[in-house]
């Protein structure tokens, strides 16, 4: 491999890494980004590579929540603690919102790879990504996490399945439908984040 070619694809992982945590499709990015370079880079493999070292961040920046989390999650399956009840919960919220990217991904995952990593379609779900964001810009939700519910696990989990779409932030569409249920910003935010790890840890395995 040439010293050239090596630039590019260290180009790409640095793009990754700055576009990953703004709600801006890194996926949608990458795939501009290869057609600049001219890289034809088949299927998903490279942007799940890719979404794994982002994974790394992430598991650092929430390290302390995910501790708090499995601690609180097993003391209340063990001994139905009624404080640690509400992270318990939360974690349930996770496990069913991954679920609809989960089956979406195994079941589309050649179809994705292979006819909406076009440029035109990256295109079109980048512009529909920005008014999204738009739309929400002067939201301000008063649901914390105590106040959320199954329904509104499942309906960010649909969000999060629409993002498997190159152009469509995952960030991006989980805030969207997260503070379009009237969720708190910071809830918001959260919950996307830790969100990102199973499904990252998923589409690796």
């Amino acid at each position: 491999m040439e010293l050239l070619e090596l630039l590019k694809y260290a180009f790409l992982g640095l793009l990754q890494g700055f576009t990953e945590p703004i709600p801006i499709s890194s996926s949608g990015h990458l795939v501009i980004a290869q057609k600049l370079f001219n890289l034809d880079i088949e299927g998903l493999s490279f942007e799940i590579l890719m979404n794994f070292a982002s994974l790394l961040a992430v598991l650092l920046i929430y390290r302390n929540d995910l501790i708090r989390l499995t601690s609180h999650g097993i003391r209340y399956v063990v001994s139905r603690e009624e404080e640690s009840k509400s992270e318990f919960m939360f974690i349930v919220y996770l496990v069913v919102a991954t679920i609809p990217a989960a089956v979406l991904g195994i079941l589309f995952d050649d179809f994705i790879g292979e006819e909406l990593k076009g440029i035109k379609v990256v295109g079109a779900t980048l512009i529909i990504t920005g008014i999204a964001l738009w739309l929400i810009r002067n939201l301000r939700g008063s649901k914390g996490e105590s106040g959320l519910s199954i329904k509104d696990a499942l309906i960010v989990g649909l969000a999060q399945a629409v993002a498997l779409i190159p152009g469509i932030s995952r960030s991006g569409a989980t805030i969207v439908a997260a503070m379009g249920l009237g969720m708190k910003q910071e809830t918001a935010l959260r919950f996307s984040f830790l969100l990102f790890i199973p499904v990252s840890v998923g589409s690796m395995i």
